[in-house]
């Protein structure tokens, strides 16, 4: 029986340890620098996918982008540096990562952001 406990404690453990490593990793994303890697390198200034950076557009804008128009306009965008499809290479944290530095720096947001 003591074994049964011993097994069951350290299985308790190992799952708190996995859950807490997950969310610290999410929690410290940089959605600047995944920013500046996924989606400037195809939004800078002079592409022909025009030029987007938080400030372009309102916290409300980036909000429905991320939740309606994201999927759609980059189903088959490709990341000039890896050639891999961009929605496919991001987690889903990734992405919240990303919305949260465009919302948080947008254009009608307290502290508006290009992206360096």
């Amino acid at each position: 029986m003591k074994r049964f406990q011993l097994y069951l404690l350290a299985v308790a453990v190992s799952v708190a340890f996995l859950t807490a490593t997950q969310t610290a990793t999410a929690q410290n994303l940089n959605g600047k620098e995944l920013y500046r890697n996924n989606c400037k390198v195809c939004h800078d200034k002079g592409s022909p996918n025009g030029q987007y950076t938080p400030m372009t557009l309102t916290q409300d804008q980036w909000k429905k982008f991320f939740n309606v128009k994201l999927v759609p306009a980059h189903k088959n965008a490709l990341n000039p540096k890896t050639g891999g499809k961009v929605l496919e290479e991001l987690t889903p944290d990734q992405l919240k990562a990303i919305q949260k530095f465009a919302v948080d720096h947008a254009a009608d947001s307290e502290q508006p952001a290009t992206c360096g």
